[in-house]
């Protein structure tokens, strides 16, 4: 605080002298103007002000000589307030030339008056603008009794100089502020500038000193970087280039050699549920008794070598090479390490519970795996191990490796597969229990790859939601199958045409342009929004995704979609969540339609007694026999979907008979 007026002090002495020859010149020009009127008064004036003009001199003159000390200790009081009185009383000697002479003076030398003093004004934003509070009262002292005096005289053309010498000292004024706030920002910025200059100073002695003792720190130095460049710093494992450049001599004979991968299930709900630290601190645990498992085993196995490291996030690899190992011994110690890694954790008071899915690749030679290429497959059997559920144990085969290119040449070609006619759309029908009328026909998605041929969809709808295709493709089906619909409406005019029930991913309304889309595609292709049902799975129900999912179902229904929860039962505990949503139906999962027994049954008439207090239809799949039927009838289903009303067919057109049960005409 003390430096911060030091250097307003230091400004202000440095304006002074500008602010002091401008008032002088002033005096002597008004002088020269205003001096033929002879007035006596005005004479004396001139004396006075150019005394009080040699004052202020005199006063800053005394200012500056004791100026240096000013840095260490505070500006002496009365100096500051005779600087001060100095400038006020400049600024009063105008004020009593303006409230005399006004009157007084011939028009000329009024408004020369009136120049001069807006011009002081004006000068004075800028040389005053380190004395926040003088500087205003000086402008204030110059033009607004002026101004008063121009108001008190019976003259219109003085009344509106008056107004507007009012208005120009308000905006003096505030430029006045305006240039004291930036003096006070730049006499920041250089404070700020000289501790940085101080600060590199510092630093560059540090630096001097540490290159002086550089040439004794070397070797350790390197040691350590290099320890860094193969170690993982949160858990002290080797890393991927530790693990392919770590240092050890083989036996003359290869006659084993295992990689695991490992990677942790449910770690991500901890990570975000508790945080990051909670994560790393959790990784650090996995790490420690991961190593004294390994440990544990190569001393049981007689391993020649072994070696740990994180391969990333929370994936782990491991490397035994051994004389032998009996095949029946590796899924044992595969599994008792799978065991021991899920056991609970404590960490900080906090009990944590992980799993871990494994895969493993163990290869016979004599000679050296390549490690990038066995961990590779070894990452390959753990990805499959955590599709096929997590909590698995999966060998590396060539069968593997040939799914795993199927998957991906599959997975390449999705990325098209809207584009270039390989995607059909097949419709089953969905009826009324009661009558057996269609009432909606369901789209369900084919696909023909070029290069493998025709796909399942349990097989390709996977592969498109894990990449992503799932956007694109869903947007295709929706257009097709809202054309679809539109045609049957277009050429059934006397009869009600079916809606048109489509799947669709969570990936997809999670989007949250997805309604809009939907919007979009209902508007270009003319179909009434009461014709579309969108069906969606139980995964709308995932904490993780349920709140867009909401959002995007509830704009679907308020503009007249209806909303069906597919495959009920099969997935996640949707009884709680039920009621949040803005369903329309369910649709009972085919499995317990086509088991029969007494538990599925019992199923079916849970789903039914809760739908309809929700006020909800039930619609039971798979429906293959006509007991089935009068079976699902007589609980109160409300619609029956299944091969026994008809098969997924590629429909061309839609007509509707007298009997109401429509006939449909499938392409050639």
């Amino acid at each position: 605080m003390l430096q911060h007026r030091t250097q307003i002090w230091h400004e202000t002495l440095r304006n002074h002298p500008r602010g002091l020859v401008v008032n002088t010149a002033a005096i002597l020009g008004a002088t020269l103007i205003v001096g033929h009127t002879h007035s006596r008064w005005f004479w004396l004036w001139v004396v006075i002000s150019l005394g009080v003009s040699a004052v202020r001199y005199g006063i800053y003159v005394y200012c500056c000589h004791s100026i240096k000390q000013y840095s260490t200790q505070a500006i002496p009081r009365h100096q500051f307030i005779l600087l001060h009185l100095s400038i006020l009383s400049a600024a009063i000697n105008w004020m009593i030339v303006a409230w005399i002479g006004i009157p007084e003076f011939q028009a000329k030398d009024k408004f020369a008056i009136l120049i001069i003093i807006s011009a002081l004004a004006g000068g004075a934003t800028g040389t005053l603008a380190s004395l926040k509070i003088t500087g205003k009262i000086y402008i204030a002292l110059l033009i607004i009794p002026a101004s008063l005096r121009m108001l008190l005289m019976d003259d219109t053309s003085l009344s509106v100089l008056a107004i507007l010498g009012f208005i120009f000292a308000w905006v003096m004024m505030s430029s006045h502020q305006n240039n004291f706030r930036l003096l006070e920002r730049s006499l920041h910025l250089a404070r700020s500038n000289e501790d940085l200059i101080s600060q590199l100073s510092v630093k560059n002695t540090e630096i001097c000193n540490i290159n002086s003792e550089l040439e004794q720190t070397v070797e350790d130095r390197t040691k350590q970087l290099q320890y860094l460049a193969n170690h993982d710093p949160l858990t002290s494992l080797l890393n991927r280039r530790g693990l392919a450049e770590q240092a050890y001599r083989p036996p003359a004979v290869l006659h084993h050699q295992l990689f695991l991968f490992i990677d942790l299930d449910r770690f991500k709900h901890i990570n975000d549920g508790l945080g990051h630290d909670w994560g790393d601190l959790l990784l650090q645990a996995v790490a420690q008794r991961l190593t004294e498992l390994v440990d544990e085993l190569a001393t049981e196995c007689g391993a020649w070598h072994h070696s740990v490291c994180r391969w990333g996030g929370d994936e782990f690899a491991i490397h035994f090479i051994c004389e032998a190992i009996p095949v029946n011994d590796i899924h044992p110690a595969c599994h008792y390490l799978q065991v021991m890694l899920s056991q609970p954790y404590q960490i900080n008071g906090r009990q944590l519970h992980i799993g871990a899915s494994i895969g493993v690749f163990e290869k016979c030679a004599e000679k050296l795996t390549d490690i990038a290429e066995a961990v590779s497959c070894a990452d390959m059997a753990a990805s499959e191990a955590k599709r096929l559920g997590r909590g698995r144990i999966v060998f590396y085969s060539e069968v593997l490796a040939d799914i795993q290119r199927r998957r991906l040449a599959l997975s390449i070609a999705l990325a098209n597969a809207h584009k270039d006619g390989s995607l059909k759309l097949f419709f089953q029908p969905i009826v009324a229990a009661a009558s057996t009328e269609v009432v909606a026909l369901e789209a369900l998605l084919r696909w023909t790859c070029a290069e493998i041929g025709p796909v399942s969809p349990d097989e390709f709808i996977p592969l498109a939601e894990e990449s992503d295709h799932i956007i694109n493709i869903g947007k295709w089906v929706l257009q097709q199958a809202c054309s679809a619909a539109k045609t049957w409406q277009d050429t059934n005019d006397d009869h009600i045409a079916p809606k048109v029930a489509v799947n669709t991913s969570i990936r997809q309304l999670i989007q949250a342009s997805f309604a809009d889309e939907v919007q979009v595609i209902l508007k270009n292709t003319g179909l009434a929004a009461d014709h579309l049902v969108i069906e969606v799975t139980e995964s709308v129900f995932d904490e993780q995704n349920m709140q867009q999912a909401l959002i995007s179902l509830l704009a679907l229904h308020e503009m007249g979609v209806e909303i069906h929860l597919d495959d009920f039962g099969t997935g996640y505990s949707s009884l709680s969540r039920l009621h949040e949503f803005p369903m329309d139906a369910i649709k009972i999962d085919k499995s317990f339609v086509m088991s029969a027994d007494e538990k599925s049954l019992a199923v079916v008439e849970g789903a039914l007694l809760i739908a309809k207090k929700f006020g909800l239809k039930v619609i039971a799949e798979g429906v293959e026999t006509a007991q089935q039927r009068e079976k699902l009838l007589a609980l109160g289903v409300d619609e029956l979907q299944g091969y026994f009303f008809g098969k997924p067919t590629k429909l061309a057109t839609l007509s509707v008979t007298e009997t109401s049960v429509p006939k449909l005409t499938r392409n050639a």
